[in-house]
């Protein structure tokens, strides 16, 4: 089993994958955005992310800057897995050059992506770790 952060602004987005992820019989962690979830690390460690872009308080693109910057000085934040879930033209310079350059990126999925993918994507994810 693994323990999986879910950070997302949207509640049904996070009641969908919390179901999904632990109907696969994982753990699940979730925050409303990057400050949410910079405090769920100081108490715990996922062993995979799912991250939206758009989230008040903290954008997911403010927290990967934010994780690669803390992983400097705490080496178990260095290099967890993530998945990017956007809604957002991913393609946009920008947001692909920060979230592909980040340690840790795997892909990212349109939001529209079916959650039983997001799932196939984790769990080979996981299996490499």
């Amino acid at each position: 089993m693994a323990e999986i952060l879910i950070v997302d602004d949207e509640p049904s987005i996070l009641a969908l994958f919390r179901y999904v992820f632990e109907d696969a019989g994982h753990g699940v962690v979730t925050a409303r955005n990057g400050v949410e979830a910079l405090e769920t690390l100081s108490k715990l460690t996922p062993d995979f992310i799912l991250l939206d872009v758009s989230m008040p308080e903290m954008s997911g693109k403010e927290f990967i800057v934010e994780l690669n910057r803390r992983a400097v000085s705490d080496a178990r934040l260095g290099g967890i897995p993530f998945v990017v879930m956007t809604g957002e033209n991913f393609m946009e310079a920008e947001l692909n050059k920060v979230f592909s350059r980040a340690r840790g990126f795997v892909c990212y999925f349109p939001k529209m992506t079916p959650p039983e993918q997001v799932l196939k994507k984790a769990e080979e994810t996981l299996k490499l770790k």
